[in-house]
């Protein structure tokens, strides 16, 4: 189930964080959709044919294998992923590459960092799955609101995350920690959640759907957001940025699906 996030001004960052979450700027954006929960095992295997998740079996006890994250996959993966969904669901893909939106038109998904799929173009007009852009997962983490640290602070509590301190080293079945104050589960903890954009440092002003910055040749990574199964738990924060290669597959990344709303 997708949840609408009414848009609006917020701002980004915090005062008191880690030196890439300041300085906090003032940003804006569209009402768009989330779904409520990461995308599952079985999700992702309806879709792609196969699970590639590191945590394949042995759930813990009471808990359901298919309902675990999907974790283990790059962000080509997910570029596959969510057009494959959205064409299934006869919706417009949102990624392009080489000039095509049809996965099986890109050829085999890299296993290192290629110039090709990182310079992906996302139809942000489209009605089809994407991933969420790094202000759109924040804004909806902090529950929508101008100045969410308040509610942010509950959110990110071990009633609500999956973290270092009391994940038993493993991903576990969605849903299963208190939601958030709009609804969604696993924001915080279980894994993180690949976002949109390339890692960079903030900038202060005002910005309107702001989509990251451009990639560079110090500008290889992008950006992870909400903390893991074994992160500490103060970075499972609607704050805390983490990135990596979006070729890179780890056990801690999975993905949670947005669409624009048109």
């Amino acid at each position: 189930m997708m949840i609408l996030v009414k848009g609006g001004t917020f701002q980004m960052g915090s005062p008191t964080g880690m030196a890439d979450e300041r300085p906090v700027h003032t940003v804006t954006v569209d009402d768009f959709y989330m779904d409520e929960h990461l995308v599952t095992q079985a999700e992702w295997k309806k879709i792609m044919g196969e699970n590639p998740a590191y945590f394949s079996s042995s759930p813990k006890k009471g808990e359901s294998q298919t309902k675990r994250p999907i974790e283990h996959i790059s962000q080509y993966d997910v570029f596959v992923y969510c057009n494959k969904r959205s064409i299934a669901e006869k919706l417009n893909p949102c990624y392009v590459i080489k000039g095509e939106s049809d996965p099986k038109k890109w050829g085999p998904v890299p296993d290192e960092q290629n110039d090709a799929w990182d310079n992906a173009e996302c139809r942000w007009d489209a009605n089809g799955y994407r991933l969420p852009t790094e202000s759109e997962w924040e804004y909806a983490a902090r529950g929508g609101v101008h100045d969410g640290q308040k509610k942010a602070a509950k959110d990110a509590d071990e009633n609500r995350s999956w973290n270092k301190n009391n994940s038993d080293c493993m991903t576990h079945s969605v849903g299963l920690k208190s939601s958030s104050v709009l609804g969604f589960y696993d924001l915080f903890g279980n894994v993180w959640e690949w976002c949109w954009d390339w890692y960079d440092c903030y900038m202060p002003g005002e910005f309107v759907n702001p989509r990251g910055a451009e990639r560079t040749i110090d500008n290889t990574d992008r950006i992870g957001r909400g903390g893991a199964w074994n992160a500490e738990a103060s970075d499972c924060s609607p704050y805390f940025r983490n990135c990596g290669s979006p070729a890179s597959r780890y056990n801690f990344i999975g993905m949670r699906v947005v669409r624009s709303k048109k």
